[in-house]
C-alpha cells in the first residue's frame, strides 16, 4: 500500500523500532526543525531526514505527492512572508505589503521547516501500522493513567484517526473526480472561482467522515467493546 499516509511493509530499521521511541523521535526531530534558522542548520535536518527516508526503505513517492498536495499551501505561505515579513530597504511596495530579501529568506526558511515536518509525519506512518501507532500512545501516556486521564481512549482516538485519513483522501480524490466529470470543478475561470469549486467538496467529505464514524461505533458497540481497565455496568450501554 502506498497511499500518501498510509503503512508501508518493509524491513528497514525504522520499521523494526518501537513505536514508542519513533513517536519521541518525531516530536525532538520537529522542535529541532522548528528551531533551525540559519541555512547551514536547515542544510544539516535536510540531510538528516533524507537519511532517514532513505533508512525506511519506502521510497520518496510518499513524500513527493505529500509535500506535491501541499504545493499551493507552501506557495501561499512563501508569498505571505515574502511580502509581509519586513518593510526594510523594500525591493518592490504594493500599499502595505512590501518584497524585501528579508521576507524572501523567511520565507524559504519557513517553506523548508514545513515540508521537513511534512516529511517527518509520512515517514512515521509509512514504517508504523495503525495498531502499532495506538500502543506507542498508550505506552506514552500510561504514566497519566494514574492521575485519571482517559488514556485508553486517547490511544484509541489516536489510531482511528490514522486510519481515517486515507480512507478520507482516497473518497476525495474519487468526489473530485466525479464533480470535474461533471464539470462541478471549475478549471479555469479565476482562482476564486476554483476556490469556490473546491470548497463544495468539503460538505460530502465531511458527511462521508461522520457516516464512517458512525458506522465505526456501531460496529464496536455490536462487538462489545470496552475501554481496558473499565467495566460497563449491569445495565449501563457505553457509546463510544
Amino acid at each position: 500500500m502506498r497511499s500518501t499516509f498510509g503503512y508501508v511493509w518493509s524491513d528497514s530499521p525504522l520499521h523494526r523500532m518501537r513505536a514508542s521511541v519513533k513517536l519521541v523521535g518525531l516530536l525532538v526531530s520537529v522542535a529541532l526543525v522548528v528551531l533551525a534558522s540559519a541555512p547551514l542548520e536547515l542544510v544539516v535536518a535536510s540531510l538528516a531526514v533524507a537519511s532517514l527516508a532513505v533508512a525506511s526503505r519506502v521510497g520518496w513517492a510518499a513524500s513527493a505527492r505529500a509535500l506535491w498536495g501541499l504545493r499551493w499551501f507552501l506557495l501561499v505561505i512563501f508569498v505571505l512572508n515574502a511580502l509581509l515579513f519586513s518593510t526594510v530597504d523594500p525591493l518592490l511596495s504594493l500599499g502595505p505589503a512590501c518584497l524585501t530579501w528579508t521576507g524572501i529568506a523567511q520565507g524559504a526558511r519557513v517553506v523548508v521547516r514545513t515540508a521537513l515536518v511534512v516529511v517527518l509525519g509520512v515517514l512515521l506512518t509509512a514504517t508504523t501500522s495503525p495498531q502499532q501507532l495506538t500502543s506507542g500512545v498508550r505506552d506514552l501516556l500510561r504514566p497519566l493513567a494514574r492521575l485519571g486521564v482517559p488514556t485508553e481512549v486517547a490511544a484509541l482516538a489516536v489510531g482511528v484517526t490514522v486510519q481515517f485519513v486515507p480512507t478520507l483522501l482516497r473518497e476525495g480524490r474519487q468526489l473530485m473526480r466525479a464533480q470535474t466529470l461533471r464539470c462541478s470543478i471549475a478549471r479555469h475561470g479565476g482562482i476564486m472561482r476554483c476556490a469556490v469549486s473546491y470548497v463544495q467538496l468539503l460538505v460530502p467529505v465531511f458527511v462521508s467522515a461522520f457516516r464512517r464514524a458512525e458506522e465505526l461505533s456501531v460496529a464496536m458497540e455490536a462487538r462489545g467493546y470496552r475501554i481496558a481497565g473499565r467495566s460497563a455496568r449491569p445495565g449501563e450501554e457505553r457509546r463510544l
